[in-house]
């Protein structure tokens, strides 16, 4: 009963985590540079301090058509090859998770993360999995949505090492031999 509890209590923190991830993309905006800060570079002279002194209100460095100005566009399509190659690397690592998790159910083993119920039932399982590449890619484009593209990148790759290192832990694992009571032969 411990256990199921424990397993409960890593599952409700992945979710929280999970949930932290996908909503800090929102509210903070860690790559974009202000176009102050490029004006700050580049200011030197006398001829800078005059040019911010006639500026109007609204006008200034903050304004969308100066900021769009200063910065060079790097920006990709959600759908581009890298991320159809990343993305087909978590649909691949996960399916390899799916026959690793299913060996070891079948070699007497215990599941960590999810009840031995979920796994033995083969569709639900499938689906379990369909659906964690599926947040996987989500989670890939709330970062590209707002700018976050290093961090859309490392979604898949981290995804993509965290579950292959679980199906080799899995194909690792020493088969569970039960010991057999005693009685006549």
């Amino acid at each position: 009963m411990r256990g199921t509890a424990r397993i409960r209590g890593r599952g409700a923190l992945l979710l929280v985590a999970a949930g932290w991830m996908v909503s800090a993309p929102g509210s903070s905006h860690a790559q974009e540079k202000t176009a102050q800060q490029v004006d700050s570079q580049g200011a030197g002279g006398p001829q800078a301090a005059s040019q911010k002194s006639d500026t109007q209100v609204g006008t200034g460095p903050s304004a969308p058509g100066k900021h769009k100005a200063a910065l060079p566009e790097k920006t990709h399509r959600f759908w581009d090859k890298e991320n159809d190659w990343l993305f087909a690397g978590v649909g691949a690592s996960r399916t390899l998770d799916y026959f690793s998790t299913l060996n070891m159910r079948r070699r007497g083993r215990q599941e960590i993360f999810l009840t031995n119920e979920a796994v033995d039932n083969h569709a639900a399982f499938a689906a379990i999995e369909a659906s964690a590449t599926v947040v996987s890619i989500g989670a890939a484009y709330l970062f590209h949505r707002y700018g976050h593209h290093k961090l859309e990148r490392w979604t898949s790759i981290v995804h993509m090492g965290l579950t292959a290192t679980g199906s080799v832990r899995n194909y690792c694992l020493k088969t569970a031999h039960f010991a057999q009571a005693p009685g006549p032969p």
